[in-house]
């Protein structure tokens, strides 16, 4: 097995970050784009949405904070998106000015239509074998998990 090097791994992981930055606009605007049974989205609503899948029951504030928009433009856009089905807000028991908001079953179904979506987009842009789309989907996914303390910090209130 080779070793790598720190500088290397470090230039790994810089190209892995500007790859998914490049990559990242492309799909993201087939969330904005009308598809067949599938709810589209403005951008910044869709930053709100991800949010929400995955921190479910978080607050408004927590939302802003966690995408970096003010709470009065995330309030609008998760209006939005409940009006859509797509999210829904949850006043917590025991002190009714808390509200959370949670994901619909509408919106893990539009996720799972828009993983197909975004399957035939990188289709077309890959060759990678499945074992190598293997590797690449269980790094980036410890990568989410891993980013996921980091989002953490912007849940305190």
């Amino acid at each position: 097995m080779t070793r790598v090097t720190d500088s290397t791994r470090d230039e790994l992981l810089g190209a892995l970050g500007e790859h998914i930055i490049s990559v990242f606009p492309r799909l993201q605007r087939e969330v904005t784009l009308p598809h067949t049974g599938l709810t589209h989205v403005t951008p910044a609503e869709a930053d709100v949405l991800r949010a929400v899948l995955l921190e479910p029951g978080s607050s408004v504030t927590q939302i802003a904070r966690s995408i970096g928009q003010q709470r009065s433009n995330t309030s609008t856009r998760i209006a939005n998106l409940v009006e859509g089905g797509l999210v829904e807000k949850r006043v917590e028991p025991g002190d009714g000015r808390e509200v959370r908001v949670y994901p619909t079953m509408e919106a893990h179904h539009n996720l799972d239509g828009f993983r197909g979506v975004w399957s035939g987009v990188l289709a077309e842009a890959s060759t990678a074998s499945d074992e190598e789309l293997a590797v690449a989907a269980k790094v980036l996914g410890e990568m989410s998990d891993g980013l996921a303390k980091w989002r953490a910090a912007f849940r305190a209130d």
